[in-house]
């Protein structure tokens, strides 16, 4: 059952301020160093004791982003298994989580999984030393070859699912995890989805074959235990492909970049009810950028409009949620800024984190 409004935010990955630890943070990575969230788990408490003071109860987090981390391949780049590192830093996750009343949403692949010149390693014949390459296809043949797929769910995904579920060794953790999603933006590697294909993927996947692996997987997380399902959807007419209940998503998720250029791509949460899209299953607002007036990206033409604003249009208009973009800011979306968070949060003290009203 879902509540009327989950209040959080993506904290997609995390940074140091220097470093920026995209599909970094759990498990040792392809380069031989292990750099994930237990061996700097100060640092990551401090980002989630803030989001609780902004008010937030949910984060969403990318897992293994383009599987630079967490899997351990095979010598045909296949998955062979999950890291010896890779359950320290997730268990850390939700422990931080939970310390500070807050639920994750665990983002496992993300759609540069499939870009061509996804960094790994390979080891020199002769000498035994890491060369580092550029995959031509990234990792697409994982998804793409049924042996691939069989080894991603077999030594990947169920270990992690069953691991948080109903008798899992870490069932306790299973209340700090809200929701799965497989992946984010999958708009940009579907075959059939010519005008949002990236320029960047070679080997785009069948609509039909991706289903399958949606299916499998929301088979799977409700077999382990309560946690949901939901995928990261980019583009507004792609939304209604999710509400097949074939795939046995939970909750359909829609990310919008309001962008002056192109009026009609974006949802408008201020101009469109939930209600009006004419899906069966609850609608998230899964991103939107969180602070346009100050923050945008070169080239983008972003609507301006307050965090607290889309906010209030999201809870008004029947949405599930709005979670800006992003806490970690380390793109040219910036920052979140704390005044309208706040300012939301005294006006719905039902719907927040109560360390927004803990004195500091």
């Amino acid at each position: 059952m879902t509540p009327s409004f989950w209040h959080g935010c993506n904290y997609p990955w995390s940074t140091d301020g220097s470093t920026v630890y995209y599909g970094l943070d759990f498990g040792a990575n392809v380069w031989g160093s292990h750099l994930g969230i237990s061996t700097r788990r100060a640092a990551v408490q401090h980002d989630f004791d803030q989001m609780a003071a902004l008010g937030f109860c949910v984060a969403r987090w990318f897992v293994f982003a383009d599987g630079r981390a967490g899997i351990v391949y095979d010598d045909r780049g296949m998955p062979a298994g999950l890291d010896s590192h890779f359950f320290a830093d997730l268990d850390t996750a939700c422990e931080v989580a939970g310390a500070a009343g807050m639920r994750l949403v665990l983002v496992l692949l993300d759609h540069r999984w499939l870009f061509e010149g996804v960094r790994d390693t390979i080891a020199d014949a002769a000498t035994g030393q890491l060369l580092d390459v550029r995959l031509p296809h990234g990792r697409a043949h994982v998804l793409h070859a049924a042996a691939g797929r069989a080894a991603l769910f077999a030594r990947v995904f169920e270990p992690l699912v069953r691991r948080y579920g109903v008798g899992g060794e870490r069932a306790d953790l299973a209340p700090h995890i809200l929701a799965f999603e497989l992946m984010n933006e999958p708009d940009f590697v579907i075959e059939e989805w010519e005008r949002d294909v990236s320029s960047h993927v070679a080997r785009p996947l069948r609509f039909d074959l991706f289903a399958q692996i949606v299916t499998a997987f929301s088979t799977l997380v409700h077999a382990c235990g309560p946690a949901l399902t939901t995928i990261g959807c980019a583009r507004l007419h792609n939304l209604w492909a999710w509400d097949d209940p074939e795939l046995g998503l939970d909750v359909l998720q829609i990310h919008s970049y309001p962008d002056t250029r192109h009026p009609a791509r974006d949802l408008d949460p201020l101009t469109t009810t939930a209600t009006s899209l004419g899906l069966s299953k609850p609608i998230l607002l899964g991103e939107f950028p969180g602070n346009p007036a100050k923050h945008r990206p070169q080239g983008a033409s972003p609507i301006v409009r307050q965090v607290d604003e889309v906010l209030e249009a999201a809870l008004n208009r029947g949405y599930v949620g709005a979670w800006p973009w992003s806490f970690s800011g380390t793109d040219g979306y910036g920052r979140l800024p704390s005044a309208p968070l706040l300012a939301f949060a005294a006006r719905h003290s039902s719907l927040v984190n109560r360390r927004a009203f803990q004195s500091s």
